[in-house]
């Protein structure tokens, strides 16, 4: 019995079986519903088999009745051939393998593309005159980047990230805030402009560049807020 032929059977019995307890029975709700799965409970609706042997089973009979509608006949032993069914189920474990192989492989590349160092293995002061070049040939999305980036090497290199090469703009914006909480809508406000414009969404221009090159110098100058040492100037 197929997946399909079987919900249709299960239906037809349940609706033959309500039938036949006659008009004068009215049970109520909980009552009906009761009955109606004792009912289905029998071993007679049961299928003990593999998921997959039913999958395979009912792969046939779409095959089948493919098969006939196409040929205008039914096919003989009432079912497809062996054959052809093996192969759609072997097409069709392909096809989900290579599915879900082009889904992680996907996943993984969008998580490397948000991080904001990657496998850029740049010191900060290649990225700030990276930075300055774009700025001097007038490409502000470039320089918006870089000195993102440097911002990034920066703190990475001061011990103030945890994880710094994976970490996307939005990471790294939330673990500055509290290390620079003086400038911390400003580092934000950085990281929003590099995801905008790192992902088309935005083209820079030149005060967003210059904005970025700013804040890096900032950030470079100014003193960490660190745990420990606030938990000290406290007591």
């Amino acid at each position: 019995m197929s997946l399909v032929g079987g919900a249709l059977a299960v239906g037809s019995t349940a609706s033959a079986w309500l039938t036949s307890l006659g008009q004068d029975i009215s049970p109520d709700g909980p009552e009906a519903r009761r009955w109606l799965l004792e009912e289905l409970a029998k071993d007679d609706y049961r299928d003990e088999r593999p998921l997959l042997s039913r999958i395979i089973e009912w792969i046939g009979d779409v095959l089948q009745e493919l098969l006939s509608r196409f040929t205008g006949t039914s096919v003989p032993g009432g079912s497809a051939p062996p054959i052809l069914t093996a192969f759609v189920v072997v097409l069709l474990l392909a096809g989900l393998a290579l599915l879900l192989t082009r889904v992680r492989r996907e996943r993984r590349t969008v998580t490397e593309s948000e991080a904001v160092l990657g496998d850029l293995d740049l010191s900060v002061v290649e990225f700030r005159d990276r930075g300055r070049a774009a700025i001097r040939d007038g490409r502000w999305n470039d320089a918006v980047i870089e000195f993102t980036r440097a911002i990034a090497r920066e703190a990475a290199d001061r011990t103030l990230l945890s994880e710094a090469p994976s970490l996307t703009a939005h990471e790294i914006g939330s673990q500055l805030a509290p290390v620079f909480p003086d400038h911390a809508a400003t580092t934000a406000r950085t990281m929003d402009v590099f995801d905008a414009v790192r992902y088309g969404r935005y083209a820079a221009t030149e005060a967003d560049a210059r904005a970025a090159q700013t804040h890096d110098e900032t950030l470079r100058k100014a003193r960490p807020i660190l745990a420990g040492s606030a938990a000290a100037g406290a007591t």
